[in-house]
């Protein structure tokens, strides 16, 4: 059996162990990494939107994941069996039966195969970091799910009928404007704007809309509220300001005229 097929051979047989143990207690630091090497040893550089702000669990793993950067399959393969094999669950390299994964007529069509039958994003133990994955619901139809949703005219219908307030805030104490900066609609920052939405309205944490913009780098949304008089110096709990969350680079994209 030649490197590149012992590697796949040891990479399968790590997350198909871990699948099958589900039991097997490990760190969130651990189990982020091993999440970030699998998708890179799968899939490649990260090619996924950054998620909200506020999923918290979903930027976790998606920053494991691209933090890794343009890492090739083949080396994300071997850091993630050397992370569980450090982690000294009962797993090792060792263990790998080499004449079940031999490069015989079957051998590589086994492995392949046996990848295939777990569908991508599936892993009950790697990929979901333990926890159950949220059940996808469809969104409600009111005001703040069409803000996170960037329906435009639907806000726009409600706000004029006077159904709903535009500065008004939901459950989370978030306004219109912080949903619609932190999914990076532009077109509704617009809208809620022109209909008069505070820039500088606070979130119980004391950010603004432009923290949020600033924090889920929508560049767009930033420089719209940046060049229309938001408040550059209002500090979240924190005493960070919105610049402050940012790059240098981000920052200047901002403030360019």
């Amino acid at each position: 059996m030649g490197e590149t097929d012992m590697l796949s051979a040891q990479f399968t047989s790590a997350y198909t162990y871990l699948n099958k143990h589900s039991n097997i207690k490990l760190s969130d630091e651990i189990k982020l990494k091993l999440y970030g090497t699998y998708k890179a040893a799968t899939i490649g550089t990260c090619n996924a939107p950054k998620p909200s702000l506020l999923d918290f669990r979903g930027r976790a793993k998606w920053d494991s994941w691209n933090e890794l950067g343009e890492i090739s399959k083949e080396d994300a393969k071997q850091r993630y069996i050397d992370i569980l094999e450090q982690a000294k669950v009962g797993w090792s390299k060792d263990h790998v039966d080499n004449e079940e994964s031999s490069s015989d007529d079957d051998g590589n069509d086994k492995i392949d195969n046996e990848t295939k039958a777990i569908p991508q994003d599936r892993w009950t133990y790697v990929s979901t970091l333990s926890y159950e994955e949220e059940a996808t619901t469809n969104d409600s139809d009111d005001v703040f799910s069409y803000a996170k949703q960037g329906k435009s005219s639907e806000i726009s219908g409600i706000l004029e009928s006077g159904e709903a307030n535009v500065n008004a805030k939901d459950d989370q104490g978030l306004s219109l404007l912080h949903w619609a900066c932190d999914r990076g609609h532009l077109d509704v920052v617009k809208l809620l704007v022109e209909k008069g939405a505070d820039m500088n309205v606070l979130t119980t944490g004391n950010e603004t809309p432009l923290h949020y913009a600033c924090i889920s780098e929508h560049l767009d949304c930033a420089r719209y509220l940046y060049k229309n008089g938001a408040n550059i110096l209002l500090k979240d709990e924190d005493g960070l300001t919105a610049f402050e969350h940012c790059s240098i680079e981000f920052k200047q994209l901002i403030i360019q005229e």
